[in-house]
């Protein structure tokens, strides 16, 4: 693994951990890591055994930004298309690419996943992530985060105020669609190669981000997720979650 795949050198209450985003990571490279961390949490696109690391194979599109962007657009679905020609078009409509508000996006993705009865992740997790988000008539309505490797960028959250809007819910899913493509245009834009859009699956009640993603027509193709645990990181993380937050 290359030093930039260390996305992520986190200190948190005394107890370090760290995320990796890589092409491939070596039994070598893990078994530094589990001395140097208390918490290893690894993206692959190879797979490996790692002593003492669990791991979780993870479906995910993925879209080759050496691409030409027409080439790239001309995949999206005849949906896709639309609402991103619509979003673009739409005056009250503001995108802000490696927006600086990281306090407000966390903000806006925290009171999202709480009303969704999910454990936000902590703030920390944050740390060194990318944020693309979208306002309207200067509110942020829409927020997505981002792991930046300086090759692959990969989607960590999005949230949005769909549900709030609902006389504007498709003003919300135009914007989402419209990040996305923001996020490839400057990835490829800024030599990054691969955008990796995170993972789908087959749970009926997780149907609409499947399509979501579904829409933009990535290659399909396995993420290995590894995670090595040490057991005062253990008891961290299940005092946090007492505490209504998660660290991934």
């Amino acid at each position: 693994m290359r030093k930039e795949d260390l996305v992520q050198d986190i200190s948190f209450l005394g107890l370090r951990y760290a995320r990796i985003l890589s092409n491939r990571v070596t039994q070598e490279d893990a078994e530094g890591m589990k001395k140097r961390y208390h918490y290893v949490h690894i993206y692959s696109f190879e797979k490996e055994n790692f002593s003492g690391f669990e791991i979780r194979v993870q479906r995910t599109p993925i879209f080759d930004l050496s691409q030409d962007v027409d080439a790239i657009f001309k995949k999206f679905n005849d949906t896709c298309k639309k609402h991103i020609r619509r979003g673009e078009r739409n005056p009250d409509l503001k995108l802000a690419a490696l927006d600086d508000d990281a306090s407000a996006s966390y903000e806006l993705y925290a009171r999202v996943k709480s009303q969704e009865g999910a454990c936000p992740d902590i703030k920390k997790e944050f740390e060194n992530c990318i944020f693309f988000n979208a306002y309207m008539r200067g509110e942020m309505i829409v927020t997505m985060s981002f792991y930046d490797n300086g090759e692959i960028i990969r989607a960590k959250h999005i949230a949005s105020l769909r549900k709030e809007m609902v006389e504007d819910a498709k003003i919300v899913a135009q914007a989402s669609r419209c990040l996305n493509w923001e996020v490839m245009k400057w990835g490829k834009a800024h030599g990054r190669k691969l955008f990796d859009l995170g993972g789908i699956t087959d749970d009926p009640n997780k149907a609409g981000i499947r399509d979501f993603k579904q829409s933009f027509g990535g290659d399909e193709v396995d993420v290995y997720m590894y995670r090595y645990t040490a057991p005062r990181f253990a008891t961290l993380k299940k005092i946090i979650n007492l505490f209504g937050r998660n660290i991934n």
